[in-house]
C-alpha cells in the first residue's frame, strides 16, 4: 500500500459529513513499507558502524593531542627516544643531561674551550657517551653560556657602579651577595 492510497483514505475519512474531525478507528494503515523498514535498518547498521569509527579517531586524537602537551611541557620529548633510539629531530630542542651538563660547565670554567672545529667534535664523543648531542649542540651551549656570563658580568659591574654612586660604604663581598640575591629575587638583609 502506497503513501498516496492511504492519504486519499484520510481525505475521504475525514470528510464524512461529520465535521471533518472524524477518526476511523477501525483501520491500521502502515506507516512505512517492507522496502522502507529494509532501508532504514541498513541505514542504522551504517550509522553504527560511522558511530564505531568516530570512537575510534577520538580516542586516536587525544592520544595525539595527550602526546603534543607532553611534548610542549617536555620539549625533549621525542617518540623515536621512547623506542630507544638516540636520534635528535631536527625540530627537538636539545635537553642535556646532568652528567653532559657538569662536563660543559667543568670545561667552561677552566677556560680550555676554543672555537676549533676539532676540540668541539672532541667535546661531542665525550658527551655523547652520556646521551644524545650533536656539534651543534656543543656549539651553542658554550657560545650561550659565553653571552650568559658577559650579561652577568656587566650586571654585576653596573651594580657595582650604582653602590659606588650612591657612596655606600659596603663591602665587596657583601656587593656581591646582594647582587646574586637581587638578581633571584631573594632579599638579603646586612
Amino acid at each position: 500500500m502506497g503513501w498516496l492510497e492511504m492519504d486519499e483514505r484520510e481525505k475521504i475519512n475525514s470528510n464524512n459529513g461529520d465535521g471533518g474531525g472524524g477518526v476511523n478507528v477501525g483501520l491500521v494503515y502502515p506507516v512505512m513499507t517492507e522496502e522502507q523498514i529494509q532501508i532504514l535498518r541498513h541505514q542504522i547498521v551504517a550509522y553504527t558502524i560511522i558511530c564505531e569509527q568516530l570512537v575510534q579517531m577520538y580516542k586516536s586524537f587525544t592520544a595525539q593531542q595527550h602526546f603534543f602537551e607532553m611534548e610542549l611541557i617536555n620539549p625533549s620529548c621525542d617518540p623515536s627516544m621512547a623506542l630507544g633510539a638516540h636520534k635528535i629531530s631536527s625540530r627537538q630542542r636539545w635537553a642535556p643531561t646532568p652528567t653532559q651538563i657538569q662536563i660543559l660547565e667543568n670545561l667552561f670554567i677552566q677556560g680550555s674551550v676554543t672555537r676549533t672545529k676539532q676540540k668541539i667534535k672532541e667535546i661531542t664523543n665525550e658527551l655523547a657517551q652520556h646521551g644524545p648531542v650533536t656539534e651543534s649542540n656543543v656549539y651553542n651551549w658554550f657560545q650561550n653560556r659565553r653571552a650568559k656570563s658577559k650579561k652577568r658580568s656587566a650586571q654585576l659591574q653596573k651594580y657595582i657602579n650604582e653602590d659606588k654612586n650612591t657612596q655606600k660604604e659596603i663591602n665587596p663581598n657583601e656587593r656581591i651577595l646582594n647582587f646574586l640575591s637581587s638578581e633571584r629575587g631573594l632579599i638579603l638583609q646586612a
